[in-house]
């Protein structure tokens, strides 16, 4: 099984786990497969796929024509029961598409979970020609700059932790793939305030990001991004870390206000 749920206790549901793997091996680059092809890709025997597969296809998050299998949009209530449980989510999509519509850029929420980040809001620019992320997109942190942020703002220990049982992906020519390396970045994203991607992630797309301030934590990263045609780094520097600071602050003071169950009456963003 998928190395997430491997050596789980006997108390723990063995059935849930698998079928929790099922749903999360679709993706993509596999957003249909046979029967084997699920028991390959989450380490399980043909039979106990057999098993999971025939129950999610009972409760509606799993289809099948002919031999193949794919997702269900009742698979979305996964993810929506997670965002929606989360205070910011309503407030804050509204706010990147502000902070779209005044920049021209893209514009996401990201968290860290694991090894990788995932995106809970995301704003995308009328001119990008093709977007590679949506909410619920998970890419390695260390190919991110809402991800070095985040890995930036972990205690020492913590940071030590992550990188010992995290392998670099260098997913681009650009990425880094050495620990020693990422720990410089990351002290230069400490000293700088802000975290950069060029082309770690995909070719041709850069990105910026801010820490996202919510009393002494840094729990989530704002980021913006544009393609590399339109915008040298030095510019997006310039021209939207003082932006995306300004909003970081603004979403911040919101998510401080609901948890306290007051009204901030501020217009952020006036164009």
């Amino acid at each position: 099984m998928s190395t997430r749920y491997a050596g789980l206790h006997d108390d723990l549901l063995q059935s849930l786990a698998k079928g929790l793997a099922v749903i999360e091996a679709f993706g993509p680059d596999t957003p249909r497969m046979t029967l084997s092809e699920v028991a390959r890709r989450i380490g399980v025997t043909p039979g106990s796929a057999h098993r999971v597969l025939r129950t999610l296809l009972h409760l509606g998050y799993v289809g099948q024509e002919g031999q193949q299998f794919s997702l269900r949009p009742r698979a979305l209530m996964l993810g929506y029961a997670y965002l929606s449980s989360q205070p910011f989510t309503a407030v804050v999509q509204p706010m990147l598409s502000a902070l779209t519509e005044r920049t021209g850029e893209s514009c996401s929420l990201a968290l860290l979970d694991g090894a990788d980040v995932v995106y809970v809001g995301r704003a995308a620019s009328k001119r990008l020609r093709r977007d590679y992320v949506s909410v619920g997109s998970r890419i390695p942190a260390h190919t991110t700059s809402v991800g070095k942020v985040l890995l930036a703002a972990l205690p020492e220990p913590e940071l030590d932790a992550w990188l010992a049982r995290t392998s670099l992906q260098r997913v681009t020519p650009h990425a880094i793939a050495d620990a020693e390396v990422l720990r410089a970045a990351l002290r230069e994203v400490r000293a700088q305030g802000f975290g950069v991607n060029d082309q770690e992630t995909i070719m041709g797309i850069r990105s910026i990001a801010v820490p996202l301030p919510f009393g002494d934590r840094v729990e989530a990263s704002l980021g913006m991004s544009s393609e590399v045609s339109r915008m040298e780094m030095g510019e997006m520097t310039e021209r939207l870390v003082p932006v995306l600071r300004e909003a970081a602050v603004a979403i911040g003071a919101t998510m401080a206000a609901r948890e306290r169950g007051e009204s901030l009456g501020i217009a952020f963003w006036r164009g």
